[in-house]
């Protein structure tokens, strides 16, 4: 049985213009189980999806970083885990400007941060309706926590060969994943969505087999690893829906109402 619903955002829970289609809010609003969303998204990035579904319980954000409870007169820190200051900066000095088609921006909890406005900038504030707060790299305050640092590509060649370069950094205690093809996101090593997910499942003494996970991206498969069922949705790459214990419709059709419905339904 069923006690507790995890999913995605991007490309899973949300559409391609990065809204929830209304038949998916309208279910998810009237079924009687807690629902927390994981997500790489910073809190504000959140918002309007817990105020569109009515979410009460903690939420899930930096894929783990940022465990909160939203409050009407601001979140309530659960758990916190941020970049250790010295490998946020490596990250930044290391790459910041130098390859042309690749976008470099970074979260403190509550603002996200850009040198400039460019492709890639551009791209994540049509998904989220949110503009960088724009701060040049020798203004970076490193002593303010910085709970993720965001890598879009829109010059896939110079993309891969900066994934590349972090990759080889050996940064101390650090978690870098692909989020989307062009989107790679450096975050704390603890910040992998699994940690969220335990520490519901601990809290409230639930079996693995109780908790139902959505996804569609490569981050998204430490959170499949930690629930009993999990639904990759027909967006999903091949390596997503090869470990999921089913594969839905997309994100543009309703994939989780018919993940729910048609696939899981007997669980519940």
């Amino acid at each position: 049985m069923i006690k507790h619903i995890f999913t995605d955002m991007d490309k899973t829970l949300l559409n391609d213009k990065g809204q929830i289609n209304h038949v998916t809010a309208d279910y998810l609003r009237k079924i009687d189980l807690p629902l927390t969303l994981v997500t790489a998204r910073a809190p504000k990035e959140m918002q309007f999806a817990i105020d569109d579904l009515k979410l009460k319980g903690e939420q899930i954000a930096f894929n783990g970083g940022l465990i909160f409870l939203p409050r009407k007169d601001g979140n309530e820190v659960i758990s916190s885990n941020p970049l250790q200051a010295e490998s946020a900066r490596r990250v930044i000095e290391k790459i910041q400007d130098k390859y042309e088609g690749v976008s470099v921006s970074w979260y403190t909890k509550d603002e996200w941060y850009a040198q400039k406005e460019d492709d890639g900038t551009r791209y994540e504030t049509s998904i989220t309706n949110i503009k960088p707060t724009l701060k040049k790299y020798d203004e970076i305050d490193y002593t303010e926590p910085i709970y993720k640092i965001m890598i879009v590509g829109t010059n896939m060649k110079n993309f891969d060969k900066v994934v590349e370069i972090i990759k080889a950094m050996d940064l101390e205690g650090v978690s870098a994943n692909h989020s989307n093809f062009n989107y790679f996101e450096i975050t704390n090593k603890v910040a992998v969505k699994s940690f969220g997910i335990e520490y519901i499942k601990q809290r409230d003494n639930l079996k693995k087999e109780e908790l139902l996970a959505f996804g569609d991206g490569e981050n998204d498969l430490k959170m499949f690893e930690t629930v009993g069922t999990s639904v990759a949705m027909g967006n999903a790459n091949d390596k997503v829906k090869s470990v999921a214990t089913y594969t839905t419709l997309s994100n543009e059709e309703d994939g989780i109402v018919h993940g729910m419905k048609y696939v899981v339904n007997d669980l519940l």
